[in-house]
Parts: structure tokens; sequence; C-alpha cells
């Protein structure tokens, strides 16, 4: 790759913008699809330098700085009301003939006593037409308000926007929740600048990871199984909690 880029570099302008476009194709696929190889299963004493371990770390950085930056009170006022939150810390947009959009993340439940469940692997992909050559990372929080829809995301994957039903509003919008009702099923906060500011998620779709979610819990880790706590607790997954736990405030749970 490095060596026929460099030759189209070389040659003309043409040439230079199919270079370019290989080289964002690269940094998509790196940080955006994952290996595309399967993933040996982790045992507990090993999951520390798994990437699925790695996942769970950037979520839990990516709420940090979420909730201490510019949006600290709508962090606090949704994650107070919210029946469960996914976060995907780094969705990258590559430009390229067809750009593409995409990150994996992971979705936590909050539980009847207001703690929080074991983090369940997901992806966040949208297809984007574009011309442009570039690359660009956001961070995206989502606090999921609606039962019906948790349940959906558990089950399997989900597009979201008007036109399947999962319907989308902006958490930065309003930092206070206080007498508010709730008429959209997800809220999202975004951190970014350039393609990614004022995004909609209309059309994006979330997908069950099962290959991470069964190399860091076992063959039995289905997404359900893993918010209800059905399978065995990672030790690794307490970063996450603890984060969560620090500013929120505890709220009915779904059933």
């Amino acid at each position: 790759m490095t060596i026929v880029t460099r030759s189209l570099f070389r040659r003309s302008r043409p040439g230079r913008f199919v270079a370019s476009s290989l080289l964002a194709g690269s940094l998509f696929c790196a940080f955006a699809c994952g290996s595309t190889q399967s993933e040996p299963a982790q045992t507990p004493s090993d999951q520390s330098a798994s990437p699925q371990q790695g996942i769970v770390n950037r979520s839990a950085n990516a709420l940090m700085t979420l909730r201490n930056g510019s949006h600290t009170a709508a962090f606090d006022a949704y994650l107070s009301r919210a029946r469960g939150v996914m976060v995907f810390p780094r969705v990258v947009k590559a430009s390229l003939l067809v750009g593409g959009e995409g990150g994996n993340g992971v979705l936590v439940m909050k539980r009847p006593d207001g703690s929080w469940s074991d983090p369940a692997f997901y992806s966040l992909g949208a297809p984007s037409i574009g011309l442009q050559i570039g690359y660009q990372e956001a961070t995206m929080v989502l606090f999921i308000v609606d039962d019906d829809t948790l349940t959906r995301l558990a089950d399997a994957s989900i597009e979201l926007g008007s036109k399947s039903g999962v319907t989308m509003g902006r958490a930065d919008e309003d930092d206070s929740t206080e007498g508010r009702v709730f008429t959209k099923k997800i809220y999202q906060l975004v951190e970014a600048q350039g393609a990614f500011a004022g995004i909609s998620l209309d059309g994006y779709v979330i997908t069950p990871r099962n290959k991470h979610n069964v190399a860091y819990y076992g063959p039995t880790a289905a997404p359900w199984a893993i918010l209800r706590g059905q399978v065995p607790h990672q030790a690794g997954a307490d970063v996450l909690s603890r984060v969560l736990a620090e500013r929120s405030v505890s709220s009915p749970a779904p059933g």
C-alpha cells in the first residue's frame, strides 16, 4: 500500500487523488471497521490487554471528558432520566469516492437500584456520499429514555430516525430536564468539529458486536444477558460504571 500510494502521488493530480482516497480508506478501516480476523476469546486474566477492554476504557474516558467539559449540566440532567446509555468514543468520518462513517462503542442499562450494568458492545455506522478527501473524529453519547427502544437495541440492529420510529433529540439544546416532556426516544450529545459539527444521526444504524461480546464475556454473551447480569462479570467493566455513578441520579429502571 505504501509503495503504491507513493508512486501515485508522484505521477499526476488524479494519481494524488486516488492515493489520498487509499490513505483515507486505510484510516477508516483501521479505526471504524476493526480487525477482519476472528478475535480469540479472552480469559479474565488477560482482559486488560484485549481490544474490547480498550473500547471500554475509551468509553469511560469519553464520558468523563463530556461530563467535565462544556456539557456538564446537560450530561447530568439527561443521565438522570436515561434508561440506558450508549457511548461511541471515536466515530470516524473518512471521505472517499464514496465515504463512510462508523465506530465501536458500548451500551449500559440502568438497574432498579440506579447502578449500571456491564457494557454490551455495539457498532455505529452509516453510508456517506462525498468527494472531499479527509478524516475526522467525533465522540457520541446517546441517552435512551424509552424502554421499548432499549429493548429493541438489545434484540437486534436498529436504524435511527423518524423513518424507523426511533426519534432523536439533542441533549445540548436544553441543560435542564425539569418539567420537560420527553417527546424523543433518544437524545444525543456529540463532541465534534468540522464535518461532524451539528450532525444528525438519522439513518445511522446501531448493531450488536457479537464477536466483541463473546470475546469479552464468553459464548453465552448475548446483549440482553449482559445487560441483565446473566454472564460472568468482568472487573475491567467497573471503570465505566464508576464514571457513570459519580453524578448520576437514580430513576426508575426498565422492567
